[in-house]
């Protein structure tokens, strides 16, 4: 092939979606910028955001030609996302989110290991970062493992692998695994929703040892606030995830899915009944109801006798554990 092909083939596209980060955007930047794996282009989607964040973005675009900047009405973290797929040009995609940054080599043993073992997603651990500078790797992953793209999709329903599997950020993509999928405008937990697909749609799924993204725990952003409207968003996820695994004739991982649904629905439960206002007290009520026709309808698919003792449980009394 012509080396313009080549360019093409080997091309990563970082989608850095922008909202009032003004304080951390430009360690989120030089941090892109400052990767040993070269054949990159950043698109920084600055999404209407009200503070100085547009105007660092074109600043950078100025100083460095790998750098695209989109600006756009406030649409939220998803639609953002979305705007930057859809100019991305590459044949992998990564996103990176402007309060985080990465390390210099994440890219690139993202982008060798994916080529090394024909994977169609590469994925490193995380390392939470907090305001007094501690550090907090989310898991241990002691080597390189590789897995089929249905054991991925179980990681995500596993507890000690469920967030270092479930973010979008943190991993190196094939682009056309994002054909006909896009991130859904105006949720939370956006990706929850998308990757448990992306996972099935590929053959192979790459897990490296070592942290190489450092996720920011800022006390005011969106994932820290309004927990219990947060669990609507996620319990959709999760049964939209159960239904597309039963169309697929997936049983496995759709009793997987389906227990993670109900763990959820009664933890929602408990939270709610916890609160002072009636309307909480009232959406608790109704969910109880729809919990106990849920546990009826499918127990009987739950694998596991803990998992059907602990789903008793919660049919009958007003606990999560």
């Amino acid at each position: 092939c012509s080396k313009s092909e080549e360019t093409f083939n080997d091309k990563v596209a970082i989608i850095i979606p922008v909202y009032k980060t003004e304080k951390y955007l430009n360690k989120s930047v030089q941090s892109a910028l400052g990767q040993n794996y070269q054949n990159i282009d950043i698109i920084l989607v600055d999404d209407g955001s009200p503070d100085k964040c547009g105007e660092i973005c074109d600043e950078y675009a100025k100083k460095d030609q790998r750098i695209k900047v989109i600006h756009k009405q406030n649409g939220g973290l998803s639609d953002a996302r979305n705007a930057g797929l859809d100019v991305a040009n590459g044949a992998f995609l990564g996103f990176v989110d402007s309060d985080d940054y990465i390390h210099s080599e994440m890219y690139k043993r993202l982008w060798e290991e994916l080529k090394a073992n024909l994977a169609d997603i590469a994925v490193c651990n995380l390392c939470r970062v907090y305001d007094e500078g501690r550090k907090e790797k989310e898991v241990s992953i002691d080597k390189t493992t590789i897995y089929s793209g249905h054991q991925a999709v179980s990681n995500i329903l596993d507890k000690r692998l469920h967030v270092v599997s479930v973010v979008s950020c943190g991993k190196l993509y094939r682009r056309p695994l994002f054909t006909n999928i896009r991130f859904p405008k105006g949720k939370l937990h956006e990706d929850e929703f998308i990757t448990y697909r992306l996972f099935y749609n590929s053959s192979r799924v790459v897990y490296l040892s070592g942290e190489y993204y450092y996720y920011y725990q800022r006390i005011d952003s969106i994932m820290s606030q309004r927990k219990v409207m947060v669990s609507y968003d996620a319990l959709e996820a999760y049964e939209q995830m159960g239904e597309f695994f039963r169309n697929n004739g997936e049983k496995n991982l759709f009793q997987a899915a389906k227990y993670k649904y109900l763990y959820m629905l009664k933890e929602t439960i408990v939270k709610l009944k916890k609160c002072k206002d009636k309307d909480d007290k009232h959406k608790a009520e109704q969910l109880k109801i729809h919990y106990n026709k849920e546990y009826k309808k499918y127990v009987s698919q739950i694998k596991g006798v803990k998992r059907k003792i602990r789903l008793w449980i919660y049919a009958y009394m007003d606990i999560s554990i």
